[in-house]
């Protein structure tokens, strides 16, 4: 398979890492960087022998360039990707989408028109855990399907949030209009994109209660969100970005016929079925996994996407519904009540 010819656009320390997944997977080459911040752009074209652009138009005229890698804040996605795709540049965006749904509205129009490739980086779903946890559920471990809790504690310091990570520094993950949203779009996305995967369920109904209680940003930094999913199940979300100490990291799945348990350490299951040669009515755990590079895979199957003319893995649907789950949980606490969230339109 040909490798696809990426420019990266945004250099920062997402850029670099995403930069040599691609390159990792075997299925993609850098020729291009672009970066408003020059030093740093051509610090990452230096790695991978490429051209650095002065500006992002002249990257997106260069005809030898197929693709795009936009590691940039969230407030620029819908604009890069829109000009991307008028230039007939396939698009990996890293996630969110974008930070309304009518700004994922207006990039998913803009692409089908010009008929390029969309995609969001959701890749924590290739992690080998998730893979065995769908699997299990498949084989009917837990059966139909009443319950997710989702809980996700853990602490970022001052400097995650005014920029002091990156070699590229910038504030704007603390600006909701830049952002779109704290730790829900920052990272609990991940978990909501990858339980949609697991269960085959969608949300359909959500209530939520957001504060900022301990970090210099106008974000959330705590969340709790109450979600009745499209068969009837409830399910949970407890998040933050406060609480010191030992992250507090777990999702569990359960239904009429088990229970599943996923942690960074792995994963473990009850069912009252014989299941993957386990014996019924015990708890089985699952510690070891081999390691999967995830965004390389994105990015590998990505491209087998685009060169065999079919739809990514994670397309535009994947990405739209993840930000229908959080901006609607977003105006949930603006409204104060449960709301329905939308359902994926037609954008044809």
């Amino acid at each position: 398979m040909e490798p696809l010819r990426i420019g990266v656009v945004g250099a920062g320390a997402i850029g670099q890492y995403d930069a040599e997944e691609a390159v990792k997977s075997g299925s993609a080459k850098i020729v291009g960087v672009f970066d408003v911040n020059h030093p740093v752009a051509r610090n990452l074209a230096r790695v991978f022998s490429a051209r650095v652009s002065p500006t992002y138009e002249e990257l997106l005229d260069r005809q030898e360039i197929e693709a795009v890698l936009l590691c940039v804040p969230h407030y620029l996605h819908k604009t890069m990707a829109i000009q991307a795709a008028d230039r007939g540049k396939h698009i990996l965006v890293e996630k969110p989408m974008a930070t309304t749904l009518e700004d994922a509205n207006d990039i998913i129009a803009t692409c089908r028109k010009r008929r390029v490739l969309l995609t969001v980086n959701f890749s924590l779903r290739y992690l080998a855990r998730n893979r065995k946890a769908k699997a299990l559920i498949e084989q009917g471990a837990v059966g139909d399907i009443t319950g997710v809790q989702i809980i996700a504690h853990v602490f970022r310091e001052r400097g995650y949030w005014m920029g002091g990570r990156s070699n590229s520094p910038d504030d704007w993950r603390a600006s909701r209009e830049k952002s779109g949203a704290g730790l829900l779009f920052m990272n609990v996305c991940h978990v909501i994109d990858y339980v949609y995967f697991l269960t085959g369920l969608k949300a359909a109904r959500i209530y939520s209660e957001y504060a900022t209680l301990g970090s210099p940003a106008e974000v959330e930094d705590i969340a709790s969100v109450t979600i009745r999913f499209d068969n009837g199940a409830i399910g949970t979300i407890s998040a933050s970005t406060i609480m010191r100490g030992p992250d507090q990291i777990e999702e569990r799945i359960w239904g009429s016929r088990g229970t599943l348990v996923l942690c960074p350490d792995g994963l473990s299951f009850y069912s009252t079925r014989p299941i993957d040669g386990k014996r019924p009515g015990q708890m089985h755990q699952i510690p070891k996994f081999r390691g999967v590079s995830c965004t390389a895979e994105w990015v590998r199957r990505f491209v087998l996407a685009v060169r065999e003319g079919k739809a990514p893995d994670v397309a535009a649907r994947e990405g739209w519904e993840n930000v229908a789950f959080i901006s609607t949980a977003n105006l949930s606490l603006e409204k104060m009540r449960p709301l329905e969230v939308p359902l994926f339109p037609n954008h044809d």
